[in-house]
């Protein structure tokens, strides 16, 4: 048998490219910087497996650091695509991105990026290879203007490129319109909110047994993207459906309009049929999870909305770095700004904080922090788990010793990273997975 031979393709660059339009919040793109050693291998050793090193980009003299182009999502870069020179000709070369940033345009920007360095060097053509399997890549780069590229009497490429066209024309993309929670104009608070529904973003996984309604932080003033798209496709890895909710941020009355949609949430997601639900959220999205936690209803057997018969109490809950208790802010002004009274008595403070509502009854909870988290101290996580061991509710706990707020899926920490495939196995080991 010969040597697999990748898929060919080329893309002529003597014409119009096309605009990368604008790039997602969080994101820029960059050429290669001090930093480019780690991202690189971070990238490709994640998009390709291998033990490949940045040394064969760094020592090609082929390559130059201002042709070697990296997406930055926040702090992190999740995406690279390098610029070639061999031979006379240009190639697209290592376009590779972090699994679950995928499908956010990523691979599009820098492989365009990288198109665009070629033609401003006079280049006419650029070719590239890549692997059949690879079908979003692929019709990123028929989008983008390449073609396939094989001799006319190559009927072995000639057979394998029509199976690829086969399959992308049978290929669909997943639908991940919003979803609102009520009915338009029913959302709670609707004028207060000045007009704004909040709304979810269905991640389904075929043949999932469980759903996450995942909650991003932002101290409920934003809604934190990187916590959002990627921490759900990660729960997707696992085999599990996940939802994004989008609740409202201030201005709003008080914690029970965004309580008020995160028990809404997973009624919804109840009411698809999944057998488990649970909530995972980050900061605030944490404190919302503890809160959608303890403060559950079970449902109104006589509302006449059916959504509103079914129970709102989540299957397990995730703070991730969670400000899931108010006791730990009552002196900055932040459970002020969340609360109508503005001036929170400690019954309001009991009421919200998560550690003082568990009972024998709060679902089982994976916990994770960073001991010498600046913004929300480590405190709210150790609390939280002495309050469920006291009651004997299921609970992980994992305290990881250096980390910055808002790590998210925290990639750039090799050691703090492993939360996620830790809580993949957690919500697998409570029947979350596929049948």
């Amino acid at each position: 048998m010969g040597d697999y031979r990748q898929l060919a393709m080329r893309a002529r660059l003597d014409r119009p490219l096309p605009e990368p339009g604008p790039l997602p919040e969080r994101m820029s793109l960059h050429a290669a910087d001090e930093g480019a050693r780690d991202s690189w291998n971070r990238i490709i050793r994640a998009s390709f497996g291998g033990r490949q090193d940045y040394g064969m980009i760094e020592n090609d003299p082929g390559c130059a650091p201002e042709r070697v182009f990296f997406l930055r999502y926040g702090s992190l870069d999740v995406a690279t695509a390098a610029a070639e020179l061999e031979g006379g000709q240009a190639f697209i070369h290592m376009v590779g991105a972090l699994p679950y940033y995928a499908g956010m345009g990523c691979g599009r920007f820098v492989t365009l990026a990288a198109m665009r360095s070629l033609k401003d060097l006079g280049y006419a053509e650029c070719r590239l290879t890549t692997d059949d399997f690879r079908l979003p890549a692929i019709r990123t780069y028929l989008n983008l203007g390449f073609e396939p590229d094989y001799a006319a009497d190559d009927e072995e490429m000639k057979t394998r490129w029509e199976a690829v066209m086969v399959k992308l024309n049978e290929y669909r993309e997943p639908d991940h319109t919003p979803i609102r929670l009520w009915p338009e104009g029913g959302s709670p608070d609707l004028e207060a909110c000045g007009g704004r529904e909040p709304t979810l973003i269905p991640f389904p996984v075929e043949g999932s047994r469980g759903a996450v309604i995942v909650c991003p932080g932002g101290g409920y003033t934003h809604l934190a993207p990187h916590e959002g798209q990627p921490i759900a496709r990660m729960i997707n890895a696992a085999g599990v459906s996940a939802f994004v909710l989008m609740y409202r941020i201030k201005p709003f009355p008080g914690l029970e309009t965004p309580l008020a949609e995160a028990k809404r949430a997973i009624r919804l997601a109840r009411s698809m049929g999944y057998e488990k639900v649970g909530i995972l959220g980050f900061s605030a999205g944490g404190h919302l999870a503890g809160m959608a936690a303890t403060l559950y209803d079970l449902g109104d057997p006589e509302a006449g909305d059916p959504l509103e018969r079914l129970s709102a109490r989540p299957d397990a809950f995730v703070p991730c770095y969670g400000a899931t208790s108010l006791w730990h802010f009552k002196g900055n002004g932040w459970p002020g700004m969340l609360l109508e009274t503005k001036t929170p008595d400690a019954k309001e403070l009991i009421h919200y904080s998560a550690e003082c509502g568990v009972t024998a009854d709060t679902p089982p909870a994976f916990i994770w922090h960073t001991a010498d988290d600046p913004v929300v101290p480590v405190a709210c996580a150790l609390d939280l788990a002495k309050a469920l061991a006291a009651k004997g509710v299921p609970h992980e706990l994992h305290i990881f010793p250096h980390g910055r707020h808002g790590l998210g899926l925290a990639e750039e920490l090799e050691d703090v990273a492993q939360w996620a495939p830790l809580c993949q196995k957690w919500l697998l080991s409570l029947g979350f997975g596929r049948d």
